[in-house]
């Protein structure tokens, strides 16, 4: 799906951390420290942020509304649209977004959606946020996005306990003049690449899915958790997104030399390494900012461009290339104009 949608304009960028920090290191007192440090090395995640007990995902959101009106003298009758990208809901049923919604005090006429993605989900937060704008339904729309993913790790997944950390982020989009770019694809025959398998319809939580499990792989998994086929994403990933990267800059016509930001979803040190590689990119142009954050999921890019802005000048803002690929499976871009946007520091809650 190729589509340009025009009269939209990204007005706030604002990413949120919890304030608790682990060091991956001290995971030496579970697993051994060849295997931490080869993670280390590997995905170039040292530290951790972890989401307080008693909050969830939805806690954080009204948070960063709060003080994103606060700081931009702005009501919630200012907004008619809130979207909520993310995989740790309040509830089954009903919608987290209403919560939100209530909470923020938005206008009971507000439109708001929960979109239940991971990886990919800051490019589709966007597209339907400038679906609405350009439509003429909305004004103005607060995309949140982000996971307390931490909690829902098994203690002894070597793997995905070292690297996946919880963050969040607020985005404002509204009306105004610029055009972006979106270039989204989806792969279903991989779902189960990236999954919680058991807690849905289809696998309800049972006594047998409590115990652990053995993959196709030979690696043992916990059914109620979330787990990763590391090997397959990574296929995947290296297959997928380059030509992604290729077709969108040809899509919007930019030169792959004027493009001042590649904001890649950020996996891990190792797949943006091989992407620079591969799409032949200035390593100054490609942030990796996962250090002290471990992979967001979803709120990832949105978090890096925080953490990397001042790396970079006004003119590189002009031209900014976000690209998502993971769950889902899942792949896409989008190209926004981010020179008069104004991105926070990492504010911590």
């Amino acid at each position: 799906m190729k589509v340009k949608i025009s009269g939209v304009h990204i007005s706030h960028i604002a990413a949120g951390l919890p304030k608790e920090i682990i060091s991956v290191r001290d995971f030496e007192k579970y697993f051994s420290a060849k295997d931490v440090k080869r993670i280390i090395e590997s995905t170039g995640v040292e530290y951790l942020h972890v989401a307080e007990n008693n909050l969830c995902s939805s806690d954080y959101f009204v948070m960063m509304g709060e003080r994103l009106m606060q700081e931009n003298n702005l009501k919630p009758e200012d907004f008619d649209g809130v979207i909520l990208v993310f995989q740790t809901p309040d509830y089954i049923a009903p919608p987290t977004c209403t919560i939100v919604q209530d909470r923020l005090h938005l206008p009971t006429d507000s439109v708001a959606f929960d979109i239940n993605y991971g990886c990919t989900g800051y490019i589709y937060g966007l597209y339907q946020a400038a679906l609405l704008i350009a439509s003429g339904s909305c004004k103005r729309i607060l995309i949140f996005v982000g996971d307390t993913q931490i909690r829902h790790l098994h203690e002894e997944d070597r793997g995905n306990r070292m690297i996946l950390g919880d963050g969040f982020a607020a985005t404002i989009v509204e009306r105004g003049d610029d055009d972006m770019y979106f270039n989204i694809h989806s792969d279903g025959s991989g779902y189960n690449f990236l999954i919680t398998e058991a807690g849905g319809c289809r696998n309800p939580k049972t006594a047998e899915t409590a115990k652990p499990a053995i993959d196709s792989n030979g690696n043992t998994y916990w059914p109620e958790c979330t787990y990763m086929d590391g090997v397959a994403i990574m296929e995947f990933v290296l297959k997928r997104v380059p030509p992604l990267v290729e077709e969108s800059l040809a899509q919007v016509g930019w030169d792959k030399n004027s493009v001042g930001i590649y904001a890649l979803h950020q996996a891990s040190s190792i797949i943006l390494n091989f992407l620079r590689r591969r799409l032949k990119v200035d390593k100054n142009r490609l942030p990796i900012a996962l250090k002290d954050t471990g992979n967001l999921a979803g709120a990832s890019i949105p978090v890096a461009l925080a953490i990397s802005k001042n790396n970079f000048i006004k003119q590189d803002f002009e031209k900014v290339l976000f690209c998502g690929f993971g769950i889902g499976l899942s792949w896409g871009t989008a190209t926004a104009n981010l020179s008069d946007t104004k991105i926070y520091d990492v504010w911590e809650f």
